[in-house]
């Protein structure tokens, strides 16, 4: 008896490890989780200069919005797991269009991500 006692200790010790880690993914607030609501502190556009610090590390970001208006960001090193620096050039040799969601600081714009 004290065996299969052990057995669902090591279950239910199990079960809650897993059910802690699934719900720390969840609740993740990482760089590279955007949430997609539209707000005034969203800019989509082309992308005209990417500023690379490394090969993971974004520095700065140029974008052209839909009304022409230059957007010049700052990303201070950064790292956007789905947008490093060659897939953000890769996107501006292609002409598709980026979102970053950014925040202001002093006379600066920051990056706090992007998407698609």
């Amino acid at each position: 008896m004290s065996q299969a006692l052990f057995f669902a200790a090591r279950a239910f010790v199990a079960a809650t490890v897993a059910a802690v880690f699934i719900l720390g993914i969840a609740c993740d607030s990482g760089t590279s989780g955007a949430s997609e609501k539209p707000g005034p502190d969203i800019v989509r556009g082309a992308i005209l200069r990417v500023e690379s610090l490394s090969l993971t590390e974004l520095g700065a970001l140029e974008i052209r919005d839909d009304a022409g208006k230059v957007w010049t960001f700052e990303a201070r090193g950064k790292r956007f797991a789905l947008f490093t620096p060659s897939h953000l050039n890769e996107h501006q040799v292609l002409g598709l269009k980026v979102a970053v969601h950014y925040h202001r600081e002093a006379d600066s714009l920051i990056i706090d991500d992007i998407t698609d």
